[in-house]
């Protein structure tokens, strides 16, 4: 019980020391009719396991297929939410609009609501306080940025992924019960961790056997400048990072410098710290593959940049695999 009201109407509130009255232990069993509405229930942390690369590269780096559920629908364009559309945030400089140096010329970003496959494969990842963007690739399996995972919260991170989120409409969640990834990319991308930011988060439920994935291959220099790509995220300036968007008919340019098995490549993509994990991806005969993730923009201006390379299907293998 709260103390009771002293009736005077001329009565300050209270100070901080006097608020110590109101401390007490709870005496008292929740009853059971209401019992039921207490269903959530804290997030423990995960296990992290890091790729040495040795051990990776014992790995394939074969393409892993994609699976179509044939209880889903397939739709090569997921239409648009226009409803929507007339949220999206005004940036502005003093009194005059801006546009965000990491949109390239026109946005092209445009909000979604779509279940059918590919498009219901999309995830927002909340992880330690952080949240991006990842696509499902597996049975419990879900690519993302290893930025977005918070690595450095205290005593371990916890985190979850929504299957589609729209909105206040989510179409399943589930808790992240471990992280495979090759590099833990703290703070801002730095050009030794761009081209090895992924990680595969492996849930606690199996939706991707509900809700079918997306495969992944090595990403090819030979495609470079070509327009083949679709970008999927959470952008926080469109949609407030809780509608999906989609762009498509983007190119990526591998980096002629990089070498080894992460590699790093520049996009025409427009992208938002929301953007994060998102997949780039092309359809095959067989389905549409993921060749690189969302990783980073320069500062400034200029270029927006992604991560790939053959260690991207080992470290979904050895995820699939363990």
């Amino acid at each position: 019980m709260c103390p009771k009201p002293t009736g005077k109407e001329d009565e300050r509130p209270l100070d901080e020391r006097s608020l110590e009255q109101f401390e007490r232990k709870a005496t008292k069993k929740v009853p059971d009719k209401l019992a039921a509405l207490d269903n959530g229930q804290a997030l423990k942390p995960f296990e992290v396991l890091m790729a040495e690369p040795e051990a990776l590269a014992k790995f394939s780096e074969e393409p892993v297929e994609s699976m179509i559920p044939e209880w889903e629908a397939v739709s090569i364009k997921p239409g648009r939410a226009p409803d929507f559309e007339r949220f999206k945030p005004e940036v502005r400089l003093g009194n005059k609009p801006v546009t965000p140096l990491w949109v390239q010329g026109t946005d092209e970003r445009r909000t979604y609501s779509n279940f059918s496959y590919p498009w219901g494969c999309i995830c927002k990842v909340i992880a330690g306080g952080s949240t991006g963007t990842g696509v499902l690739i597996g049975p419990r399996h879900v690519l993302t940025a290893s930025h977005v995972v918070n690595w450095s919260v205290p005593g371990g991170v916890s985190g979850a992924v929504e299957v589609h989120r729209a909105g206040a409409d989510v179409r399943a969640t589930s808790r992240i019960n471990r992280v495979f990834a090759y590099t833990r990319v703290t703070g801002s991308v730095g050009w030794l961790e761009l081209d090895e930011d992924y990680a595969v988060l492996e849930l606690d439920e199996p939706l991707g056997s509900r809700f079918g994935w997306l495969g992944t291959r090595t990403y090819r220099s030979r495609w470079d400048g070509d327009s083949y790509w679709t970008n999927l995220g959470y952008p926080g300036d469109v949609g407030g990072a809780m509608w999906p968007t989609r762009q498509w008919s983007k190119w990526l340019d591998e980096h002629a410098w990089d070498f080894g098995g992460g590699r790093a490549m520049d996009t025409n993509a427009d992208i938002n710290p929301g953007n994060s994990g998102g997949p780039m991806f092309a359809w095959w005969s067989n389905g549409p593959y993921v060749v690189a993730v969302v990783s980073a923009h320069e500062r400034g201006g200029g270029d927006n940049y992604c991560a790939g390379g053959r260690d991207l299907p080992r470290l979904v293998n050895w995820a699939r695999s363990s």
